[in-house]
């Protein structure tokens, strides 16, 4: 059932793409096998866009869904035959790269059929999909990073979800981020050789900030899919001076606002690059158009429930976005969180060219690269790209890919001196063109140079390495197919706190509420939960250094939050004695008896999934029944407490 679900989401996904070419008079200027790619990937863009009108309406069903997705396959009539012609004859080397190719898919189907453990995922790209399919409809999540954003790609997960189970949707994730790949192969085709366009993809598959987020429910893999068809949209733009592909480039950058945040930046940078395209104005207008069309949704989302299309960030700017969701206090907050200690070097010009060469090397958390990097190609054949870009420096006003690259570059730009987070793998977006760009320079130098072993062996190198990672992080997948574990052993094994999740399900009623703080369990959940964070959320102040365990007790009413699940402590740690403030005030309500201990459940620190490492430090979660019989601030309020609001 899981897979039929996931072909018909597939199929029509393709059918809604090709209703799009078809309609902008592009469809037949695409080869057959590209054609198809671009159609899905469009076509998943555009699922997610209508996902969200039925949302709206209240119409996440079974029947609603199941109609919308067979309305996409009939779209496959517009999509065209397959291009006639002989068959296919692979060289030795180009057969050695399909088998690569082969292993890779093999490796990811491991990970397509195992339940997720990912916390970002558990958190909201799976959580919130889940929430919405059982309310029927989508609600406003007032929570800032991960509740009051775009969500157009997490759309395309409520039909998998809804309609074949937990296994559909990890399915998904896993063939949407193949289309990609296929993507990037034929805007490698454009330009490089069948041989050279298959070590790209190869090379993409089993980069490690794919493997980490290619198979779980994070989005920067999809966005790379509408950066690709954007940009080949103005690669075409460019050559043939034609007003369509200004549409179709300015319908994906669109999709990628309505996917995140950062596809504004992206919009912005790749605005600029119609600017080289003839005719401009008119071309300029018409992507403009495209893209507001198609990321408008939830930035209107945003507006008609804080007053602020991109929550929070223009609190308290020209008296927008002044709502009851936010504060001053949250805001800063925020601030320090995702824009200080998420930054590894200062905002300025060199720390800007260096960035590539410290997140490809460098271990700092801050970049995230250690995990999720961007592999080391970039850097092994940056000699041949400098050779290439000098030997053909006449050429390079004139080439097609002039405008792409200006795109790429003007977006790494805007997004380093943003100063939002400098995890790399926030420019999985554009690596993907960035790898093609590069590969043009090198082997075009290399093949005139009469160098093109050492380049071999650079993506040699690369495959390696990056082949060798995959594998390693395979082995807990592998382990899931074929040891006979069962779906509660591997969360168990994966995500820490997966005890309490059991307890909860098991002795809870609907009625309940639970106040979570651990993110990677929100999605696991059967009974309400409450998630509660130290700067994104401000309805229970848990900010790192407030203390004011009266006004903590009154939030938790007004929640209607009837248990808590505590943050992880020692066994037998003295609770008297340790830390109270932010998310542990529960330790004082329970010392004034405000809450009443239910049971307490182990939890364990995950140092390596894939290896199983875990902590030697004995951990354990307390489940709390909030009570209000015996606890002062039930009758004074929370005015009269001792401590203060931090």
């Amino acid at each position: 059932m899981s897979a039929l679900v996931v072909l018909l989401e597939v199929t029509s996904c393709v059918g809604l793409g090709a209703i799009a070419l078809w309609l902008l008079g592009i469809r037949d200027s695409l080869p057959w096998g590209e054609r198809m790619v671009t159609a899905f990937v469009l076509g998943m863009g555009v699922l997610g866009w209508l996902m969200f009108f039925l949302g709206v309406a209240g119409m996440f069903n079974t029947g609603s869904v199941l109609a919308l997705l067979a309305a996409g396959v009939f779209g496959l009539i517009v999509l065209g035959r397959p291009d006639a012609g002989r068959g296919k004859v692979y060289s030795s080397t180009e057969q050695l790269l399909l088998t690569g190719l082969a292993l890779v898919l093999a490796l990811d189907v491991l990970e397509g059929v195992s339940p997720p453990a990912d916390a970002d995922t558990m958190a909201y790209h799976f959580a919130l999909p889940k929430m919405f399919w059982q309310e029927g409809q989508l609600i406003f999540v007032p929570r800032a990073i991960d509740g009051a954003i775009p969500l157009l790609l997490q759309m395309t997960y409520i039909p998998a979800l809804g309609l074949g189970g937990e296994k559909a949707l990890t399915m998904w994730t896993m063939v949407s981020g193949w289309g990609v790949a296929g993507a990037l192969y034929f805007l490698c085709r454009f330009r490089l050789e069948r041989s050279w366009s298959l070590v790209i993809t190869l090379i993409w598959l089993t980069t490690p900030a794919v493997l980490y987020g290619g198979g779980s429910g994070q989005i920067e893999v999809r966005n790379a899919g509408f950066v690709i068809v954007a940009l080949g949209a103005l690669i075409r733009g460019r050559e043939t001076e034609l007003f369509r592909y200004a549409v179709l480039s300015g319908l994906a950058a669109g999709l990628f606002v309505g996917a995140k945040y950062t596809g504004l930046l992206f919009a912005a940078a790749c605005g600029s690059g119609v600017l080289t395209l003839r005719q401009w104005p008119k071309q300029v207008l018409l992507f403009s158009l495209a893209a507001l069309l198609a990321g408008f949704q939830w930035y209107a989302w945003n507006w008609m429930h804080t007053g602020d299309p991109v929550f929070p960030m223009l609190y308290g700017i020209l008296n927008v976005g002044n709502s009851g969701f936010w504060d001053i206090s949250h805001q800063q907050a925020m601030r320090d969180n995702l824009f200080v200690s998420e930054q590894g070097v200062p905002l300025s010009p060199l720390s800007a060219l260096i960035y590539p060469f410290l997140a490809t090397f460098s271990t700092s958390l801050a970049f995230d690269s250690e995990r999720v990097g961007l592999g080391p190609f970039m850097m092994l054949i940056l000699p041949f790209v400098l050779a290439g870009l000098w030997r053909f420096r006449r050429c390079l006003l004139a080439s097609p890919l002039l405008t792409a690259s200006l795109v790429v570059t003007l977006y790494y730009g805007l997004w380093f001196f943003s100063g939002s987070s400098q995890r790399v793998r926030h420019l999985l977006p554009i690596y993907p063109v960035a790898l093609m760009l590069v590969a043009v320079a090198a082997c075009h130098w290399a093949s005139q140079a009469k160098a093109t072993k050492p380049l071999m062996l650079a993506c040699i190198l690369t495959i390696g390495l990056q082949m060798a990672g995959h594998l390693a992080s395979s082995i807990n997948y592998f382990r899931y197919s074929f040891d006979d574990v069962s779906r509660a052993d591997f969360l168990s094994r994966n995500i820490s706190g997966y005890d309490a999740v059991v307890w909860i399900n098991e002795n809870l009623k609907q009625t309940d509420r639970v106040l979570v703080v651990n993110r990677q369990l929100i999605y696991l959940f059967d009974i309400p939960v409450y998630y509660a964070h130290t700067s994104n959320e401000n309805f229970l102040d848990i900010r790192p250094h407030a203390f004011n365990p009266g006004l903590y007790f009154s939030q938790l009413r007004k929640l209607g939050i009837t248990h808590i699940l505590s943050t992880v402590i020692k066994v037998n740690e003295d609770i008297g004695s340790a830390n109270q403030k932010g998310p542990s005030q529960w330790k004082t309500l329970l010392s004034l008896g405000c809450v009443k201990e239910l049971t307490r459940t182990n939890s364990k620190a995950i140092t390596s999934r894939s290896l199983a490492v875990y902590s030697s430090a004995d951990l354990e979660q307390l489940i709390l029944r909030v009570d209000g019989r015996s606890c002062p601030f039930d009758r004074a309020g929370p005015e009269h407490v001792s401590g203060k609001k931090d």
